[in-house]
């Protein structure tokens, strides 16, 4: 039949008719039948309705979260607003929206709204902004530790923090000013790709992946792809500026490796053990002379004794002359000479009583020549790490002369009075 031949009513059968289309709607159980006879034009008038669950269409939600805390007789109040919407699989979800904090103070107190505490390559730095970044870590010094001893930990906590953020200001800064317009286009697309397997890695879509990164890192897309970007950027430039610098020849391994040879090669160990009895413990001597006749070793005779450590006396590393390099008396030296790793040697009388000696036995560590190419890299690493801070030091100090307007110190001890006021308890 022909389609201009085909009536609404028809067309309608047809379409309800065909098995598939039941499947591709999410119809409630509750709703009524429908069939062709729904739609005819004597039934338009009337009041029958297909019944789908209010939920399924129910209007998104606004929740405001405030939560207070106390800091300094400062009460700080964070206002969260987030919209709740229903969720493919019927759940709630809720999508932050924004965010404000407030600080709220008696009449009469002092707080330090913001601050100017100097410029670096001629942009301004604020304390808020700087002590926002390592406020949750000084709130934690200050209520795990004492006063003075909070006090101590937030200026090296602060001075630390500082010295790290004037170092990314300059590298960043120097970073892009040597960028040429093809090397931002690249960024740009590099940026791109970052985008697309961050949105990947977090589920596939845009906006939870967004979501994902306000939860764990607490930042937005655009804030995680800056981070990105500067990273690259201070890594870029480090190793155009740095790593030139850092080359390390055969002679640099050469003398490294007679610096610390004894380390490389160190002596073997001898462990010398000693059974003392005595002149007053006629009793012992005898039994020990009856276990050294029945022929038992040091060891057999250490335990049955019970000494300690198993009669271990002492250790030591073996000289290159071996035991005539030992600091002991010649008597005691020719009784270790002329007796075997694990045996007894011959007594050592004296008028105060008797001692048999042993050389329990002797560890001599594995070398490690100048060739070994595992030693070599090892060395070289070292090295490379060594004057890789040393010239990254050099081209820092270099740019903070360079660039930062205002004395360092002078920043720095504004910052650690601004932090104590703030956040110490007042004695």
């Amino acid at each position: 039949m022909p389609l201009s031949q085909l009536s609404c009513a028809g067309l309608c059968a047809a379409v309800i008719a065909l098995p598939s289309c039941r499947s591709l709607v999410d119809r409630p159980d509750t709703a009524p039948e429908v069939s062709a006879a729904d739609f005819s034009l004597p039934m338009m008038a009337s009041s029958t309705a297909i019944l789908v669950p209010s939920e399924v269409f129910a209007p998104e939600r606004v929740v405001t979260e405030t939560v207070e805390s106390s800091d300094d007789g400062a009460e700080r109040v964070t206002t969260t607003t987030s919209r709740v919407e229903q969720g493919p699989d019927g759940k709630e979800v809720d999508i932050p929206v924004a965010s404000r904090e407030e600080i709220r103070v008696q009449p009469g107190q002092r707080w330090t709204v913001d601050s100017l505490v100097g410029q670096i390559n001629g942009r301004a730095v604020y304390a808020s902004q700087f002590l926002q970044s390592v406020e949750d870590r000084i709130l934690r010094i200050v209520a795990e530790n004492p006063q003075v001893t909070a006090k101590m930990m937030i200026e090296n906590l602060v001075a630390e923090r500082f010295e790290q953020y004037i170092n990314n200001e300059l590298i960043i800064a120097e970073a892009e000013g040597m960028l040429t317009p093809d090397m931002q286009l690249g960024i740009l697309a590099w940026l791109d790709s970052v985008q697309q397997q961050t949105v990947a890695g977090y589920g596939g879509n845009l906006a939870q992946a967004s979501q994902t990164l306000q939860d764990q890192f607490g930042m937005s897309m655009e804030e995680y792809l800056r981070e990105k970007r500067d990273e690259a950027l201070a890594q870029d430039l480090l190793r155009r500026r740095v790593k030139p610098r850092t080359i390390v020849s055969w002679r640099d391994i050469e003398r490294e490796y007679v610096r610390f040879e004894k380390e490389f090669n160190p002596a073997p160990v001898i462990w010398i053990g000693r059974i003392q009895v005595a002149a007053s413990e006629v009793e012992r001597l005898k039994d020990v002379e009856t276990r050294i006749a029945r022929g038992e070793s040091f060891a057999e005779i250490a335990k049955a004794l019970a000494l300690p450590d198993d009669g271990i006396w002492t250790k030591f590393d073996l000289p290159a002359n071996g035991i005539d390099g030992l600091e002991f008396a010649d008597d005691i030296k020719s009784l270790l000479k002329a007796s075997t790793t694990g045996a007894l040697t011959a007594a050592h009388r004296k008028p105060s009583g008797v001692t048999w000696y042993c050389v329990v036995r002797i560890q001599s560590a594995q070398g490690r020549g100048l060739f070994d190419p595992i030693l070599q890299r090892q060395i070289r690493l070292a090295l490379e790490e060594q004057r890789g801070k040393r010239e990254q030091y050099r081209y820092l100090a270099k740019l903070r002369d360079r660039w930062v307007t205002t004395d360092i110190k002078q920043m720095t001890r504004r910052l650690t009075d601004i932090a104590w006021h703030r956040y110490l308890p007042k004695a």
